[in-house]
């Protein structure tokens, strides 16, 4: 008995690791993700949160997502998170490179090239 008490006690311990690790679905959008970010207790668990998905948001391509999300950090939780300032420099960067390649290609289209 003592072995198995043991072994419940390691997967507890394990799951709730792995639950506070960041094992954070993405939401699918930057409403969801804040609307799911109420349900938590204290503003940094909140921020944290959005972070995560504003990441995820970025990582799929997601670009407006991941600003909107990193932009409700700052306007309602922490004005001077540097994690959101970062998300949404690296977001409107790619916005951009993307606007500038669709516009090369439209120009190589329209000259024959």
């Amino acid at each position: 008995m003592g072995k198995a008490l043991l072994l419940a006690a390691i997967v507890c311990l394990s799951c709730g690791v792995l639950l506070s690790s960041g094992c954070t679905k993405k939401s699918g959008s930057a409403s969801e993700a804040i609307q799911s970010s109420q349900s938590l207790k204290t503003v940094q668990e909140k921020a944290d949160y959005l972070i995560k998905q504003a990441e995820a948001f970025y990582n799929s391509k997601e670009f407006q997502q991941a600003i909107q999300t990193a932009q409700y950090i700052l306007n309602n939780l922490d004005k001077n998170s540097q994690p959101a300032q970062d998300l949404i420099e690296k977001a409107k960067a790619q916005l951009q490179a993307t606007a500038q390649k669709a516009a090369g290609d439209i120009k190589s289209t329209l000259l024959g090239n």
